[in-house]
């Protein structure tokens, strides 16, 4: 997918509890309105499996399946949920037949993707006419993103770039743009990160960065939210609170649900 290594930086090792008040469960409720309750659903760059087995929990009549290009993540998932489909994919075609799945989810995966237009025709392939797409993204490149405006943030020495694999810094409206090109109509749109949300992503990315001077084992944004106790899990719920509560109000981070054209 990019020159990151996704093998030795792993992501969704860790549990997600249906109704956490977390980041992560603020994502999960987000894609749980307008997912259905039956039919089969396939998320792209599942990592080991954090938010299919939060789903396995809330959508039992949901056939799922996970695709990564991390065999390692996939194997941390298969040991996990043994249930859970997996399939290896190469970051450019979905290991999918046309018109399989009744719902794609696609979480912080784009931004990583160095053919977005590429990843959501696949997406158009694989999903039934009438199926739901539910899309989180950071828009970095966004006016209202604090990446965009702090310096050295743009090239390759890019924090998100470097411990991230971000290959795309978006707008919000660009992504807006390129989903009705491909033919999903939005349902839905809501946002995140607004301004504690912001000021934590760059801390979590600063904290990473020092991290990962003397680290034998790359470390991710998980292993730091895992290792930081009973602070981070409160900077956490604030940032679920700020969500819910600004939700409507643009932000760079946004929650797109919608449907594929008939």
């Amino acid at each position: 997918m990019t020159g990151f290594d996704y093998e030795a930086a792993t992501w969704g090792a860790e549990e997600l509890r249906p109704g956490e008040r977390s980041i992560a469960g603020f994502r999960l409720e987000e894609a749980l309105a307008h997912l259905p309750e039956r039919g089969k659903l396939l998320e792209v760059g599942c990592g080991a499996g954090r938010f299919l087995r939060a789903l396995s929990r809330l959508r039992p009549g949901l056939e799922l399946v996970g695709t990564d290009v991390s065999r390692t993540a996939l194997e941390q998932l298969s040991g996990i949920a043994p249930g859970i489909e997996t399939r290896l994919g190469d970051g450019s075609v979905l290991p999918a037949a046309d018109h399989e799945f009744q719902a794609v989810l696609v979480l912080d995966v784009l931004e990583h993707v160095p053919d977005p237009e590429g990843l959501l025709d696949e997406i158009g392939r694989v999903l039934a006419p009438g199926g739901v797409f539910h899309l989180h993204v950071p828009c970095e490149g966004d006016p209202l993103s604090p990446w965009r405006w702090l310096p050295g943030q743009r090239g390759e020495r890019a924090l998100k770039r470097r411990f991230g694999g971000h290959v795309q810094s978006f707008r919000r409206g660009q992504v807006l743009a390129m989903l009705r090109r491909h033919g999903f109509e939005p349902l839905r749109v809501r946002n995140s990160l607004h301004a504690v949300g912001a000021a934590a992503d760059v801390a979590a990315f600063l904290r990473l960065a020092a991290a990962n001077r003397s680290a034998a084992k790359r470390a991710t944004t998980g292993d730091l939210v895992a290792r930081g106790g009973a602070l981070v899990r409160a900077v956490d719920a604030a940032l679920w609170a700020e969500a819910r509560l600004l939700s409507r109000v643009p932000s760079w981070s946004i929650h797109v649900s919608s449907r594929r054209a008939g």
